[in-house]
């Protein structure tokens, strides 16, 4: 009954407030997968969609089935004009649809894998299967990939294969290069499948979004193990180690590189090449490492970075593999030991020295110099060893003469130019050693000091001659 003093009362009683839609199967093969649907109101002569998500059984048989709607809503049945009461009421209806299931060709996901990096680039393998009871002609599976961590080809959003003819009950992989950025994370990131096919009557169709996720690999892992070194300052020494596959996949083409930057530390080599290395398989290296003079011992870091190429053969870089090893003090490459240094004043005698080498490679063409100062002169100050191992020794000699001395110690000093291994020249530090001025020997009874300060050499030869005249 309509009001004729205040008609927009009327509204009150044709509207339906909180109206609520269920839809349930009643045996047909069809799940419905959202709950009941609600809706504020629907006044009088309009309408409101309903969506539901359904799945159809695998083995449903295409045809005609009903499925049972029901709806709940509350409506006015009177509204008082003057006082404003509302009489309300909650009504409930039952309607049967009919929803068809038709002979064509419908498609799942049933696996997928991958071996896409974080920071590089693989493959996703999708395999579907057609559960429908048609065959699809010309269908095309287009995947699209909504995260810009996670792009095909150049940076592209989405790519499509095509499958051609697909069979009911047929499984078929669907392969797409997929390229993860170095910002990726070890997650799953969502992507969708559309596929497009025609009909056995030739109507083209196109299915719903099919999802799948998409979790890349972490980056490729290396550790070192048994790394040791003999560094020592001033010397080039050994610095060797083990590096293992810890990933999932083949490292191709795999180089240690040394990336140590320190001036005091200078490798022959920066590079090893190890070549590949299966998953959980470990090569060893080595780098020959001088330490300077100039650098101090005691521990110190040194780094590697594995280098190695991917499935695009882009070269790719672990992180930082870092170990601590102790450098040594510095040591002699030779060690001098004088076997015979002595002579008296105004004599003539030879120096003989000992020479070890101390160092731990053989030591070739060398070439010692002897230098003296007033009153001892060197005259033959020069001496070769052709060959030294390691821990052996040789005599070298020298002549030396003291003129002018008095009887106690004088130091000499001398150095080596060599050739180590590598066909390097060094020059060694320089060695000090004493020779020894006794008294002139025949002197006669309490005869003269070897020096007489303030007269030269040849009034001491003077005198001695005159002497032996008398």
């Amino acid at each position: 009954m309509s009001s004729t003093r205040n008609p927009s009362l009327n509204n009150e009683v044709t509207t339906a407030r909180g109206v609520e839609v269920e839809l349930k199967s009643n045996g047909a093969p069809i799940k419905v997968r959202d709950n009941a649907q609600t809706k504020a109101q629907i006044a009088k002569g309009t309408s409101a969609p309903f969506d539901f998500g359904v799945t159809v059984a695998e083995d449903a048989e295409p045809g005609t089935y009903e499925m049972e709607v029901v709806v709940e809503y509350k409506h006015a049945m009177t509204v008082g004009e003057l006082e404003g009461g509302v009489n309300e009421k909650t009504t409930k209806r039952h309607f049967d649809v009919e929803v068809e299931i038709e002979d064509r060709a419908r498609f799942e996901i049933v696996d997928t894998e991958t071996n896409v990096r974080v920071g590089s680039s693989g493959t996703v393998d999708m395999t579907m299967e057609n559960v429908g009871t048609e065959a699809a002609s010309d269908t095309t599976v287009a995947m699209q990939s909504p995260n810009g961590d996670l792009t095909f080809g150049n940076g592209a959003s989405s790519a499509t294969r095509y499958k051609g003819t697909w069979r009911p009950g047929e499984q078929k992989t669907v392969s797409y290069q997929v390229r993860a950025s170095e910002d990726a994370k070890e997650q799953s990131y969502a992507f969708t499948a559309t596929t497009e096919f025609e009909d056995t009557d030739g109507v083209n169709y196109q299915s719903d979004p099919l999802k799948l996720g998409v979790t890349p690999l972490p980056e490729m892992e290396f550790s070192l193990s048994n790394v040791s070194s003999d560094l020592q300052v001033g010397e080039e020494r050994t610095l060797r180690g083990t590096v293992t596959n810890d990933g999932e996949t083949v490292a191709r083409d795999v180089v240690m590189r040394l990336t140590t930057e320190n001036e005091n530390v200078n490798p022959t080599e920066r590079e090893y090449s190890v070549g590949n290395l299966e998953p959980g398989e470990s090569a060893n290296f080595d780098f020959a490492v001088e330490i300077s003079d100039g650098a101090e011992s005691g521990p110190r870091q040194f780094s590697f970075v594995a280098e190695y190429r991917d499935s695009d053969d882009e070269i790719r870089k672990s992180d930082s593999l870092t170990t601590r090893q102790k450098v040594g003090e510095k040591t002699d490459t030779f060690d001098v030991d004088v076997k015979k240094g002595s002579l008296s004043n105004g004599q003539t005698a030879n120096l003989e020295v000992v020479v070890t080498n101390t160092a731990s490679e053989t030591m070739t063409d060398i070439s010692a110099k002897l230098f003296a100062d007033d009153p001892i002169s060197a005259g033959d100050s020069e001496a070769y060893i052709d060959e030294l191992q390691p821990g052996n020794s040789t005599t070298i000699s020298f002549t030396v003469s003291a003129s002018g001395a008095i009887a106690k110690d004088y130091p000499v000093s001398m150095d080596f130019q060599y050739d180590d291994e590598d066909g390097d020249t060094f020059v060694s530090d320089t060695y000090r050693e004493p020779v020894t001025v006794t008294e002139k020997q025949g002197g006669g009874s309490g005869g003269f000091p070897l020096v007489i300060v303030g007269i030269g050499v040849a009034a001491v030869v003077g005198i001695g001659g005159y002497f032996r005249f008398r």
